[in-house]
């Protein structure tokens, strides 16, 4: 089981590391674990319950009520509130909350609920930007940590994956767009869920995807630029930050391709601002993103 700081709680939650222990003391919400010197953490039991207890507050409830449900309880006040199609804001808080908690847990059952109650209050596009996106830097915030099981990244993040293939596959027609994209992710990433979004966007825009996936070998791509000469490229970098590996990247692609426009999506903006090359963009907000296929 993972492990949590109070800033972490902090972080994950929205909720002040000074409220929670005033919280712990005054309404005993949580009872914090101790290391063998005495350094206070908290499990995934512990992060769940505080994830709805922010979903609760977010719904206009006092601390001193929350405090006082159990969990069959917490989990039909969300339920109920989150029904009321006027509450926007909190039935997104409470869709992040339940799919990290779907994570935390190895829940399937809860991870359907929470995606299919969004997808059908706001279509795949709007999910994904008020949803997942928001869902995915948490767990980003969460896998950074050495205490979190790496599996439980990757069982929310299969789930996501297994929606977007789903989703790109049910939009399949023959392109009505001479325009082509060519989506890759480079040798050392593997974070592809915001390639498999661009994938369903561009269909959905009628343009032609040509879907390269993880680890392609630069050589690779280059064969199939050729063969198939694109109006696009696009790829991600997710995790890898390294200046040197961007730039080398990127000043290829302008040599070996300079008529056809690139789409370098999450590069840092302490690297892309130093980077100035034509047909080269840089995308680094989910606004900026979803703007392209506009």
């Amino acid at each position: 089981m993972s492990r949590y700081s109070i800033s972490d709680l902090e972080n994950l939650t929205g909720i002040k590391a000074h409220t929670i222990r005033i919280w712990e003391q005054r309404y005993n919400i949580l009872t914090p674990q101790r290391t063998d010197s005495n350094i206070r953490y908290y499990n995934d039991n512990q992060l769940r319950h505080l994830l709805n207890v922010s979903t609760l507050l977010d719904g206009g409830w006092k601390i001193s009520k929350i405090s006082h449900l159990n969990q069959k309880e917490i989990n039909q006040a969300i339920d109920e509130a989150t029904q009321d199609s006027s509450v926007t804001d909190l039935a997104i808080t409470a869709s992040i909350n339940q799919l990290i908690a779907a994570g935390l847990e190895y829940n399937e059952a809860l991870f359907e609920k929470a995606f299919s109650s969004a997808l059908i209050r706001y279509g795949l596009k709007e999910t994904y930007i008020k949803v997942i996106h928001p869902t995915l830097i948490k767990i980003g915030l969460m896998w950074g940590k050495v205490e979190l099981i790496p599996t439980q990244e990757h069982f929310i993040s299969n789930l996501i994956r297994q929606k977007l293939a789903s989703a790109i596959d049910g939009t399949y027609s023959p392109p009505s767009s001479e325009k082509t994209w060519i989506l890759f992710l480079p040798e050392n990433e593997t974070h592809e869920i915001g390639l498999m979004f661009a994938h369903y966007m561009i269909r959905s825009q009628g343009q032609r995807v040509i879907y390269l996936g993880q680890r392609v070998p630069y050589e690779n791509l280059k064969s199939v630029v050729k063969s198939t000469n694109p109006e696009y490229i696009q790829f991600f970098m997710v995790r890898h930050q390294n200046q040197k590996v961007i730039e080398t990247l990127i000043n290829t692609l302008s040599e070996d391709f300079p008529a056809i426009t690139k789409v370098a999506c999450g590069v840092s903006p302490s690297i892309s601002e130093s980077i100035s090359l034509p047909n080269t963009t840089f995308v680094n907000r989910i606004e900026e993103f979803t703007s392209l296929f506009d």
